[in-house]
């Protein structure tokens, strides 16, 4: 017997980027998506498979595409210091939270390994659907070497053994490549640039050579897959860029030359601003050295220009956030953030069409219509009046549907 709901009288945002559509009907049949109607339609649904939405907004669910569940702590050094059990506790509430906040889609930048998504897949974590990046490459003291000047061992990202892969050379970054695939890799994601919580390094300080970073490209692309980069500086994107990579993170010190080259090349830019928002104010309560927070700073200071060069240069722009901690849970600000350069329905759409893009998912997810999964939130409010109702989605997003299961209904 087919398992169907059907959810009534909703203001239907649809991830295409039109007009909204009020009164709409979505018949989701086996977890699918089966008929989107707008306005009054005659239907015979069994009893108890109707859910009256009452005018509330219908969309489809959230994606991040730059997360770190794995990061349970701001702090590197807290993370690791839990025990094996506690840390996986820790991740695992997380992951149950961005469901909750309406994101069904995850991308993790790298932190967490194959299990924590088996085990979302088996249901014994209430999770997103999530895509790993396993652990990040890098050069020797690039960003994701956490050894400083006085350690020569390398630092493991949590208890459970997760290394950053340290290579230098295309023959080196071709084998963690092809290491990180055999370990339950999604997609490849390289550090091309310095970061703000590196011991070494600042960030704009480029990293890898465009024939390291292109070994990493083809090990993805001969595993049907792509690479993401950490970067900052217009020299790290160029070389990115030039290498193939098809997703750009942060991006924060672009120039116009880079923006537009961005496009030429059809890259996809995910402008991490919520934590660039929220770690110079939050961070030193939660840990943070002041030579960190002063890092942070300086490419904080750019967040907002460098999105509007992208935008203005036509690039196609995704979302993510990149918080860390106990801080994750304001990742719906993002939305809100991204809409004082875009609007906000542009805003809407970069978190969901244009991430499945940028995912590979586009058949599958990123927008409410026939033959798509029914990933689906519903929102109490109208968020293209508020686009804050998402950052406060613990008690705003009062449905969430993934798969065509409800995993959470305060309505």
């Amino acid at each position: 017997m087919e398992n169907i709901k059907v959810l009534r009288n909703g203001f239907l945002i649809d991830g295409n980027g039109g007009d909204p559509i009020p009164d709409s009907t979505v018949v989701v049949v086996d977890g699918t998506i089966r008929e989107v109607i707008k306005g009054e339609k005659s239907l015979t649904v069994p009893c108890g498979h109707e859910i009256d939405l009452k005018g509330r907004t219908l969309m489809p669910g959230l994606i991040d595409a730059h997360v770190h569940p794995g990061n349970v702590e701001v702090v590197m050094e807290r993370t690791v210091a839990h025990p094996p059990a506690v840390y996986v506790h820790k991740a695992s509430r997380i992951l149950e939270e961005d469901l909750w906040l309406g994101f069904t889609t995850v991308r993790d930048a790298g932190g967490l390994d194959w299990g924590f998504r088996e085990a979302v897949e088996q249901g014994l974590i209430r999770g997103p659907r999530l895509l790993l990046s396993v652990a990040p490459l890098t050069q020797t003291g690039g960003h994701g070497d956490k050894r400083d000047k006085a350690r020569n061992e390398h630092v493991p990202r949590n208890s459970l053994g997760i290394f950053p892969a340290v290579c230098d050379g295309p023959d080196e970054v071709r084998k963690a490549a092809r290491d990180m695939i055999r370990r339950g890799a999604d997609h490849i994601k390289v550090m091309a640039d310095g970061g703000v919580m590196s011991p070494t390094g600042d960030a704009g300080n480029w990293q890898f050579t465009v024939e390291e970073i292109r070994a990493a490209v083809e090990t993805a692309e001969a595993a049907g897959t792509y690479v993401m980069a950490h970067v900052y500086s217009p020299r790290a994107i160029g070389n990115c860029l030039e290498a193939g990579v098809r997703s750009i993170e942060h991006g924060n010190l672009m120039d116009t030359d880079t923006a537009l080259l961005m496009r030429e090349k059809g890259a996809y830019l995910v402008p991490t601003l919520t934590v660039f928002d929220v770690m110079p104010r939050e961070g030193r309560a939660a840990g943070v050295d002041e030579t960190t927070l002063n890092k942070m700073r300086k490419v904080s200071e750019r967040s907002y220009q460098a999105l509007e060069l992208a935008y203005k240069a036509g690039v196609k722009i995704g979302s993510g956030t990149d918080l860390l901690g106990p801080l994750q849970n304001l990742k719906g600000r993002e939305l809100a953030l991204k809409a004082k350069v875009m609007t906000p329905m542009e805003a809407i759409v970069s978190a969901t069409r244009t991430n499945a893009e940028l995912l590979g998912m586009e058949d599958r997810l990123g927008v409410a219509e026939p033959g798509k999964l029914a990933d689906l939130i519903v929102i109490d409010g109208n968020p293209l009046d508020d686009l804050s109702l998402f950052e406060h989605g613990r008690e705003r997003v009062v449905l969430v549907m993934k798969e065509g299961k409800i995993v959470k209904n305060i309505m």
